[in-house]
């Protein structure tokens, strides 16, 4: 038994296609480095050997990239990298049932997000709550457009004008075991929110990793462009050559 990480590709790029560019998201570049690249350096960085990446059967470019690039880059950091191929949409989890039976714990990544979170951390985490799963979290500041009120029955104790407000929210990253990947039905399309409410439904742990991280999804062309932004400064301490 041994631990693995997946990246999920397996989405069909709707959003990001809508701006115009053909190319599936995972090989849209932020620091003249593929979102797919970014979340591979990642993983070898933190010390993870073996490696996953579930992608949709008809994206043959992102497939020759990892038959080429992405696997020499896990062959240079001492890592395997296969591809999962979903034949049919499987939703933002299902591939995980692709997994082979000797992976104990996955850390799973969303190729469309960018962070700083610590995966080993996480991982630990995992390991000292005794979860079935746990979801890495940050707090999302989002501003109300209208004049929020505070109110004990009937009387107004505070009224705050346009306030921004943080909101717990899913990273995009996370932690299955064996206990919540037995809940994926093989070659069955399911999301993260079901298989959490099958789990919490059923008594299982689930986690919350709490952190601090720099992090951005990129879905569209503005949330690319803040990416860049971000990350295109960042040092690359932990990357391979």
């Amino acid at each position: 038994m041994k631990d693995a990480a997946l990246i999920m590709a397996g989405g069909r790029s709707t959003r990001m296609r809508a701006g115009g560019s053909p190319s599936h998201k995972s090989l849209r570049t932020v620091g003249g480095l593929p979102l797919v690249e970014w979340n591979l350096r990642a993983l070898l960085s933190f010390g993870f050997h073996d490696l996953y990446i579930a992608v949709p059967a008809e994206e043959d470019v992102l497939a020759c990239w990892l038959e080429g690039r992405g696997k020499g880059l896990a062959a240079a950091g001492g890592a395997s990298l296969q591809v999962l191929v979903e034949a049919q949409p499987l939703g933002t989890i299902g591939a995980a049932a692709l997994l082979p039976p000797r992976v104990d714990a996955v850390v799973v990544v969303n190729v469309d997000n960018l962070s700083l979170l610590d995966l080993h951390g996480l991982l630990e985490f995992h390991r000292r709550a005794r979860a079935a799963a746990t979801i890495a979290m940050h707090e999302q500041p989002f501003p109300v457009p209208f004049g929020m009120l505070e109110v004990e029955g009937e009387r107004v104790r505070a009224y705050r004008e346009k306030p921004r407000i943080s909101v717990p929210i899913s990273s995009g990253t996370y932690v299955l075991g064996r206990a919540a990947r037995r809940r994926i039905r093989p070659g069955r399309a399911i999301d993260v929110p079901h298989l959490v409410e099958k789990l919490l439904g059923e008594g299982e742990v689930v986690a919350a990793f709490a952190h601090q991280s720099l992090w951005v999804d990129v879905n569209d062309e503005n949330s690319l462009a803040r990416a860049r932004e971000l990350f295109a400064p960042v040092p690359t301490e932990r990357s391979l050559p």
